[in-house]
This record gives C-alpha cells, structure tokens and sequence, in this order.
C-alpha cells in the first residue's frame, strides 16, 4: 500500500476534520501539534533545524503522515532521526510517547464508526461519501520500516542553514531556501546539452552528398561515392521518480530536473512518479491519483533518442533487502531497456550505503550502472557514447 494520499481526502471545507485518521482535529489543530512536538523535541536536545520541519510541512501536506499516530511518528522519523549522537533514537521515541499520551489524555481519538456533529446549515444527505471518491490502481510499498522498528537507519537529510536562536510561531516566518545541492539548475542544463550529442543510428550508412560532390570533382566523375554513419542529434527524456518514504528528505534536490522541464529547458521531456519499483503502471508526477499503464508509455519511446533518467534509493535509504522490489525492478528493466537509447541511474546515497540493500543487488543488475547523485557521475555517463543497455539477471 503506498504512504501518499490526497489531503483532499481528509479535510473538508465545510466539515474541518481529519477524516479517516487516528488524529481527530481541524487543520489548524494539527499544525500546531506538529509545531509543538517540534519544540519538545528540541527541548530534550535533539538538533533539528527549521529546515526539517519545513520538510514536515511539505511532506504533510503532500498527504504523507495522515492515517494516525504510527504514521507520523514513522513519517518524522524518517525526516529527522539520523545514525549521529546529536539525533538519538531514544529521544525520540522517548519524547514521541510522552507527547501521544498527553494528547490522547486531552483528546480521546475517535472510532471511524463515531458519528460526525452537525454541521448546522447542512443535511446528512449533503455530505459526500468517502466511496464516491476516484479509484486508481492500486500501488506497490515495500514498507520494511514496521518488519523491524528497532533496527532500521535512516537516511541523513540534505544539511540546511543553522537555525536561528529563537523559534518564531508565525508559520510566515519559515523560509526555506534549498542550496548546495549537488546538482542545479545550471549543472541539469549542461549535461542536456551533452546527453544532446550525435549519436549513430543503426549500422548502415547513408550517401555523404557534400563528400561526394568534393571528390567528384577532385578525381573525376569515375570517383567512387563518399559514405558515413547514419548520425542524430535528437534526444527526450523520460524522468522516473520513486516516491517511497524514504525518499521524502531527497526531494528538493531533485528539483533542478523537475524546474528544467517545467520551464522548457529540458525538452522533449515527460516526468513519472512510482513507489519503490514500476509495476504496471506509472503515475503523473504533479497528479499522483493519475495512473498511465506501462503497456501505453513503453511503445511510445524512441530506441534512439529517448534517454531514461531513474531517481531512487533503491532501498539504500532504510538499509533493506527486499526481492519483491528486486524482481520489480528486474522485470521493468527489461521491459524498458529495449526502448531507450541510454539508462542512467542516480542514488542519492552514497556507494557505501548501498552494501546489504537491494541497491547492490540491482547495481549488479545494471552492470555496475548506478551511480551515486553527483554531478561528476551524471557528466561522465552523460559523455560516453550510448550503447544497448546491459541487463545482468
């Protein structure tokens, strides 16, 4: 089952609740309890910055975080429990539990069969059942992080700038500016013009006109024909992002990618989303709940021109090991390879975080292919010349 939803699902104009959750409170509500369990955990001398609970906020209102109390707490975990002393496991989960059972002492969750209160001015017959909301396919989720609660590391989120000595409780006063990333805007324009280079098409060769022209007239009309490889410059992109949890704090420096396609830059280009391997189906970036068969994109992309750009941990972030996710992957890369003129693919962790993960599994998968998020792998893949892309299974 995949961890986004549509927060249109859970607040209502009319009826301000959060529908379908264990956390029964107005929007406003839960923001301030997010804003306050911030603080307590800063209190007990975990050093989060404005940063990651800015992070917390765009995940949250994404939808990620809403199905009750083990949600978010995974979902802060995630974004700010890290393998360093300065962000101890135990005070965490010491704080967390502390702060669940003083909410609940004050507010007593509701059952999902509690009768809603009246809203005065509107009937029962009025509201819209949840059953009537759109239906998409469903989604794969390897979700390791409830096999083994205790054991799992998390990924270390992108450092931000030092936060300020006073924690300001206007939400306006929460500005964040992403930088030093490994890759910009410039950087993801570079490497478009290289991955742009004059590639051979085929085997054959094609008639050299201007070639022949000049050796007709240097050797006479009984001079032989002038060939040369068939050659392009033409390229698209096809952008995959995997959406897993765990790669949630990796997001804004994936944005130069998505702000060059939006803005043109980057083009022919089109932009999926999918949750820890491709199944059937590949979801619209920007409309999750919009699900485009893999039996419609694949023949659509041109085995010369197309080049396949994968984002994905590939189940580095959490330190998993999982062979659905493996063989997922496995099946799509096979399906894929055949279309695509070039595949590469970027790991926001570190090589040696992918040991004991289905990373390295699938790093073998790829010949030894995926390359860790930074820009000196993504120019030198970006300058070799493209060949078939090997599938080792």
């Amino acid at each position: 089952m995949n961890n986004y939803q549509d927060t249109s699902t859970f607040f209502d104009d009319d009826y301000p609740h959060l529908l379908k959750t264990g956390i029964t409170l107005t929007l406003e509500q839960y923001e301030s309890l997010l804003l306050d369990l911030f603080q307590e955990l800063r209190q007990a001398e975990m050093a989060l910055t404005l940063e990651q609970y800015e992070l917390l906020q765009i995940a949250v209102e994404k939808g990620y975080g809403l199905s009750g109390w083990q949600d978010l707490k995974r979902l802060c975990q995630l974004l700010w429990v890290k393998p360093h002393a300065d962000y101890d496991i135990n005070i965490f989960n010491r704080v967390f539990d502390r702060y669940f059972q003083q909410h609940r002492a004050k507010t007593p969750e509701k059952t999902p069969d509690t009768e809603k209160t009246p809203v005065p001015g509107k009937t029962p017959d009025a509201e819209k059942p949840l059953s009537n909301l759109p239906q998409i396919p469903p989604r794969n989720f390897d979700n390791p992080l409830s096999q083994q609660p205790n054991t799992v590391q998390f990924a270390t989120a992108f450092k931000g700038s030092p936060p300020p000595q006073q924690l300001k409780f206007e939400q306006s006063n929460f500005v964040f500016n992403p930088k030093d990333f490994p890759i910009n805007l410039h950087d993801v324009q570079r490497i478009w013009r290289l991955l742009k280079k004059p590639v051979r098409i085929g085997w054959e060769d094609e008639l050299d006109i201007e070639a022949t022209v000049e050796r007709i007239e240097r050797e006479g009309f009984l001079a032989d024909v002038e060939m040369h490889p068939r050659m392009t410059r033409k390229a698209e992109l096809l952008l995959l992002i995997d959406d897993n949890s765990a790669m949630i704090p990796f997001f804004p420096a994936f944005e130069p990618f998505i702000a060059a396609i939006n803005s043109h830059r980057v083009t022919p280009a089109r932009i999926y989303r999918f949750t820890s391997y491709p199944d059937e189906y590949l979801y619209d970036w920007e409309d999750p709940t919009v699900a485009h068969p893999l039996i419609n994109i694949l023949p659509k992309l041109h085995r010369h021109r197309t080049i396949a750009l994968i984002l994905s941990d590939a189940g580095a972030a959490t330190i998993t090991d999982s062979p659905n996710r493996i063989e997922g992957i496995s099946k799509f890369l096979i399906a894929l390879s055949p279309c695509v003129r070039q595949l590469i693919w970027l790991n926001p962790l570190p090589p040696n975080r992918w040991q004991y993960t289905s990373a390295w599994r699938i790093h073998e998968i790829l010949n030894g292919k995926m390359l860790a998020y930074e820009l000196a792998n993504l120019q030198t893949a970006a300058k070799e010349i493209p060949q078939q892309n090997g599938i080792n299974i």
